[in-house]
């Protein structure tokens, strides 16, 4: 393949460097995050088909039980993908609520004539506004390991689902060739399924389960759907204050003036690892659908 061009001994190289040991993960960090999708949002619909399926996200809706006569909240709702699908399943848009800290990803839900009715809030998920016990399901899918202190984000979740209700989490995992997985965590975050279940664990959540998911034309290429359970017996959680979540990275870097040479170094260096990876996977998608449909002409 592609990667097979690189020379053992420069893999090497880049293997043993310090940033194997301490990925750049460039995208967790709220302030880097927005500088992404103020212009992905721009071509993010015409390319997520690429990156994800309808299928791997009815998975994770079916695995936590999302159906109608329910007030669900999508966070990291962005452009509303997944909570169309929410909407397909019987859920009222009026009791269906979209949050996402972009604005220009929330401008393309506004758009939609289904989500008319649906209430739209761009803010950081991280100390959400919205009362205790507000929802029977809170459902996400691909944000949670954008979060910068995602237990704080899932006990939050926690907090404004109703006792008995249910957190839904969808993201990817850590790619297994070692020098993907390198170039992956130098753009974002990449857990294993044992970082999520710790995430969920930590937050307080119950009765953890999880799935791999794919897309129907790469069934190598495997997702987590995970969810988890606010216990009928706790009463009360305590909401997350703005000091719990300092506008802090996943390196240290502090939102401020000083740090921002190193902020936008750091943003460079992932835009440059997003440059190789996405038409990586574009390509290896498209394959992937061509065969599909050559073995499935009705797909």
């Amino acid at each position: 393949g592609v990667f097979s061009l690189l020379t053992s001994r420069g893999c090497a190289l880049l293997l043993s460097s310090p940033f194997s040991a301490m990925p750049l993960e460039g995208l967790c960090s709220q302030p880097e995050a927005r500088w992404f999708y103020s212009f992905y949002s721009r071509v993010y619909e015409q390319l997520q088909p690429f990156f994800t399926s309808p299928e791997m996200r009815e998975a994770g809706l079916e695995l936590a039980g999302v159906r109608g006569a329910m007030d669900v909240l999508d966070v990291g709702a962005g452009t509303g993908t997944l909570s169309l699908q929410v909407l397909a399943r019987g859920v009222e848009p009026a009791r269906l609520t979209l949050i996402d800290q972009s604005e220009p990803m929330l401008s393309k839900a506004r758009a939609k004539p289904q989500l008319a009715h649906a209430t739209i809030v761009c803010k950081d998920a991280h100390v959400l506004p919205f009362e205790s016990e507000s929802f029977d399901r809170v459902v996400s899918s691909g944000s949670i390991y954008y979060f910068p202190k995602p237990v704080v984000a899932l006990r939050e979740q926690m907090r404004v689902v109703r006792r008995g209700g249910i957190v839904l989490a969808m993201g990817s995992l850590e790619p297994k060739p070692r020098l993907l997985r390198l170039l992956a965590t130098t753009f974002n975050r990449f857990p294993a399924e044992e970082d999520y279940r710790a995430w969920f664990q930590e937050a307080g959540l119950t009765d953890i389960k999880t799935i791999r998911v794919s897309n129907p034309w790469n069934s190598e290429q495997y997702a987590l759907a995970i969810c988890g359970t606010r216990a009928t017996d706790v009463v009360d959680v305590l909401a997350a204050e703005p000091s719990d979540v300092e506008a802090t990275t996943t390196s240290g870097f502090k939102d401020t003036l000083f740090y921002m040479p190193m902020r936008l170094a750091r943003f460079g260096i992932a835009m440059g690892a997003f440059a190789v990876l996405g038409p990586l996977q574009i390509v290896n998608a498209a394959l992937g659908m061509r065969r599909l449909k050559a073995n499935n002409p009705a797909h």
